[in-house]
């Protein structure tokens, strides 16, 4: 009897294992997402930026509005104009033109 309940739970465990091993071993199918997957890359060019340029903000590196204070060597900006990073550069843009007016280079390491 013991023989016989030992081959049941030997039998238990190994059918369910081969019961799946078929479905396993089926290619996939072409509306199953997993299998058309595609990536898609954007390549994004920089630019650098010239005085009296207008400033666009997608096309710069390290895009960030920067406060004067922290840094030495630069002056308040004049009214109607704020700082902006793109790259290395400090660039001095108009707020509502775009224009860029003054050009530091090198200004971040």
């Amino acid at each position: 009897m013991k023989k016989f309940a030992a081959a049941l739970i030997a039998a238990a465990m190994v059918v369910p294992t081969l019961a799946a091993a078929p479905a396993m071993a089926q290619p996939m199918r072409h509306d199953d997402h997993r299998s058309s997957k595609t990536v898609a890359t954007k390549k994004v060019t920089y630019k650098t930026f010239r005085k009296g340029e207008r400033f666009d903000r997608n096309r710069a590196r390290n895009y960030q509005q920067v406060d004067y204070r922290r840094y030495r060597n630069v002056k308040a900006p004049p009214r109607g104009y704020h700082y902006v990073r793109s790259g290395n550069d400090l660039l001095l843009v108009g707020i509502t033109s775009g224009i860029i007016s003054a050009v530091t280079t090198g200004m971040f390491r």
